[in-house]
């Protein structure tokens, strides 16, 4: 099993919804994936066809003192789990599980996140955009491919330089547009000195941005579109990586 954890280098970069589609295309050359959310926003959700009103989920469980709820699945291949409706209170209840059991049980995860442990499947994407901080480092620690997520603009850029990542971190250029010179400079600029920069790039396509839209993944609503084509690459990177270090 190979847990693959991904952010954003600030919001906006579109990281839950290349969690969704890289699911999408893991699975279409043969893996098992779960897809977690671990995002507050509870949107990962909706690009598989959830139901908007549905309040499930993990840490909506939390609060009501019950079990996980179980995972959901979706297609062939693909299981998920949302993070659901919650309150500040459900961040506590969180945080305060995450402290107790780094201070008292480090090597095991609390019951709440038992998920994370399951053998069933080949690969786990965690969607870690928009979470807490507590999350993030617990994510971060047990991932095995840490992606963070940059969009060609000067503020990601700036931000490389102001921000610390996992040592096992690769960027990934999402929403390039071949006609932009200042995205083309700042990829050029990357491209010659970003280490551990995927050689994947994820282009601007409206099918990406249309999928929240139809609650669909682009692999599914329009398989033929560059941006399906670019993810492909990208979770056949993913799996060549994954060998490597195996």
């Amino acid at each position: 099993m190979t847990i693959l954890a991904m952010q954003g280098i600030r919001g906006g970069c579109g990281t839950t919804a290349v969690c969704a589609s890289l699911a999408w295309a893991l699975a279409q050359t043969g893996q098992s994936v779960l897809v977690v959310d671990f995002s507050i926003n509870n949107v990962l959700r909706l690009h598989f066809n959830h139901a908007w009103s549905s309040k499930e989920g993990w840490a909506s469980a939390l609060k009501l003192q019950q079990s996980p709820p179980p995972v959901i699945s979706y297609a062939p291949g693909i299981d998920y789990l949302p993070f659901g409706f919650s309150e500040k209170e459900t961040y506590s209840l969180i945080n305060e599980g995450l402290f107790e059991q780094k201070e008292h049980q480090p090597e095991k995860l609390p019951g709440f996140l038992a998920f994370l442990s399951s053998n069933d499947y080949q690969w786990i994407i965690i969607d870690c955009s928009n979470t807490l901080s507590s999350l993030k480092e617990l994510s971060n620690s047990l991932a095995d491919i840490n992606l963070v997520l940059l969009n060609p603009d000067v503020e990601c850029h700036v931000l490389l330089g102001q921000n610390s990542f996992p040592a096992n971190r690769y960027f990934l250029i999402n929403g390039f547009s071949p006609t932009s010179l200042i995205q083309q400079d700042i990829s050029h600029i990357w491209q010659q000195s970003l280490s551990g920069l995927i050689p994947v790039i994820l282009h601007r396509d409206e099918a990406m941005a249309e999928s929240l839209a139809v609650k669909k993944t682009p692999g599914e609503s329009q398989p033929d579109s560059l941006i399906v084509q670019d993810i492909h690459q990208l979770a056949l990177w993913c799996q060549s990586l994954d060998k490597q270090g195996s």
